[in-house]
């Protein structure tokens, strides 16, 4: 199985003062992406190289009640929620249900641009395990342009590393599923570095973005 880091999902509670801080941050100008449909967020996106950051946050032309907008409508500051990696979403489903994870997809999952077109790709998302959005979960885009290609520059991924109860157990689950991460026994906590031309960026989950559901 090949299977590697796509990207790292980072969650405001305003897009425009997201885009701002990470302006501020890395010396460039994200690019607004567009809206989930369904879901009540929309985003921005940078490229870090070899995976991608990507600024989520509520977008208010939505209905947020019950959505993931609604999660992060009210975050009193922005943090690191979860990752996701690329890959056969089949054999990651079959791996992850070997060792007793439920997922829910492949479904899919759709964006419209500023110029209004409309991405499509596959998502899939464990369900119910007791890492959290410690464990990631899966994207297959399809016929989509990656938007680590695509996205303005703003630096060079690093490292992730992922803290959780039971670390072993996860270490073991990401290794089948072909990921080299770095899990550590702690309270549930998501650290990425980034180079950049200005030095070095720590981007890290809070105690609120790490109680943040996906699914």
């Amino acid at each position: 199985m090949h299977t590697t880091i796509d990207h790292f999902m980072y969650a405001v509670a305003s897009l425009d003062e997201g885009m701002q801080w990470a302006e501020d941050t890395f010396g460039v100008q994200p690019v607004y992406a567009g809206e989930h449909l369904g879901l009540g967020t929309c985003n921005a996106l940078l490229s870090l190289g070899a995976a991608y950051l990507e600024i989520i946050a509520p977008d208010p032309a939505q209905s947020l009640e019950g959505t993931l907008g609604d999660q992060f409508e009210h975050l009193s500051q922005g943090g690191l929620v979860t990752w996701a990696a690329e890959g056969d979403l089949a054999q990651v489903q079959a791996t992850l249900s070997d060792f007793g994870i439920r997922s829910a997809g492949p479904k899919l999952t759709r964006r419209k641009t500023p110029q209004d077109d409309l991405l499509e790709w596959m998502l899939l998302f464990p369900v119910g395990s007791r890492y959290g959005a410690r464990l990631p979960f899966f994207i297959d885009w399809m016929r989509c342009e990656h938007p680590r290609q695509t996205s303005p520059i703003a630096g060079e991924f690093r490292s992730l590393s992922v803290s959780t109860p039971n670390a072993t157990d996860l270490q073991r689950i990401l290794a089948a599923i072909d990921l080299d991460v770095s899990v550590a026994e702690g309270e549930p906590h998501l650290d990425v570095r980034i180079e950049t031309a200005a030095g070095e960026v720590l981007l890290t989950s809070t105690e609120e973005t790490s109680l943040i559901s996906l699914t």
